[in-house]
Formats: structure tokens, sequence, C-alpha cells
């Protein structure tokens, strides 16, 4: 596939995400630059093997699941790079679990544009303190 936009290739990932398709999710992530992700709770994964493995073990697991996604922003840099900024809530068969805070990255290769990082993380409690909450 070709993604002109980087839109188009968010789309991609979480159609993949959502159908549990592993040839069509690896077909988004970039195969010719280093790739990152971190899953919820997860370690750094650097380069498309350690990605792939963990989708594999994530579909693995044939719980259906879905996303309702609100975009929080999203940032050209050059024309080469966009990052994009969201709030996943996850279903799983049709219960809400939770609420994940994502950031995707995208770069524009000469296949089209590829995700290059997805690093997702639970929403922090916002009822906590201050002084309990994990700021950098």
């Amino acid at each position: 596939m070709n993604w002109d936009t980087p839109d188009a290739a968010e789309q991609a990932f979480y159609n993949a995400f959502m159908q549990q398709d592993l040839d069509a999710m690896m077909a988004v992530w970039a195969d010719d630059c280093p790739v990152f992700c971190i899953h919820p709770g997860g370690i750094l994964l650097c380069g498309l093997e350690e990605v792939e493995r963990s989708w594999q073990q994530i579909f693995r697991a044939e719980v259906p699941f879905r996303f309702d996604l609100v975009h929080h922003g999203r940032q050209k840099f050059g024309g080469q790079f966009s990052l994009h900024q969201l709030s996943e809530t996850l279903y799983l068969r049709d219960r809400g679990v939770g609420v994940i805070q994502v950031s995707n990255g995208y770069c524009a290769t000469p296949a089209g544009w590829r995700m290059v990082l997805h690093h997702a993380s639970p929403q922090p409690d916002t009822d906590a303190e201050p002084d309990e909450r994990v700021v950098h």
C-alpha cells in the first residue's frame, strides 16, 4: 500500500489493529528506517522484528476490540515527519475498559507515509494529588 498522507496511514493502522490483521499491520510500519513501539505498561521495542513479535502476541488473544479515537493534535515537521497525539477509548467485547493516551509518528518514505512510532500509555489518574502523578 502507498498511503499518501499520515492520516491515511493512521486509518490503516487502526483498521489493521481492530481486524487483528498482522500483515496489514506490518504493511503500515516503515521497513527502511528505525521504528519504535511502547505498548501500555510495556518496554521500548526497537526495530521491525520486535514490533512484529509484539503485534503477533496481541493478536494471538483473538479478543474482539475496537476504539473510539479523539485526536488532540497533529504536527508536521518539514513535510517529512508527522506526530499525532490522541486518546483511544478501548472496548473489549463491546465493554469500555479504559482510555489510552497515544503518540503516533509517521515518516514520508518513497513508498508513502509509514508509521515509525506508536507509544501508548494508560491515562493517568486525574484524581491523584499532583505530587503523586508522574511528571516529566
